[in-house]
């Protein structure tokens, strides 16, 4: 989100406030404690247990991901710029591969958020 909000400024973009906080303040209140973060952010904490990203459903379909769209447009933006995009071209990278294997539903399983954050950190 900070590297998108960074392609924002660049671009001279405002992006659109869809929760109560504005969009610069929301990477900030995500790296809150767990307990303060659900006090605060608890109208988004309100999600369906079952519900999933249009990416995790095409990927369950073998279909073609919107990840060029959405994240490589902020690789695209930010190569305009400058601006370093790890978080971007990590997950772009991660989609793009899973996208080639025929076991897709057990690649999206085996990888969490944790394993993403670890090799993030580790570049």
């Amino acid at each position: 989100m900070e590297e998108w909000l960074a392609c924002c400024k660049a671009e001279g973009v405002k992006p659109a406030q869809l929760t109560k906080l504005p969009p610069a303040l929301l990477p900030r209140v995500l790296r809150l404690p767990n307990w303060l973060f659900s006090r605060l952010a608890s109208a988004m904490l309100r999600i369906a247990p079952e519900a999933r990203l249009s990416m995790w459903h095409d990927l369950q379909k073998a279909q073609a991901t919107e990840i060029a769209f959405l994240n490589g447009a902020v690789l695209q933006v930010a190569s305009t710029y400058g601006i370093a995009t790890p978080a971007n071209l990590l997950v772009t990278q991660w989609v793009r591969q899973l996208e080639q294997r025929p076991d897709r539903q057990a690649g999206v399983a085996a990888v969490s958020a944790a394993t993403l954050l670890q090799k993030l950190r580790a570049k």
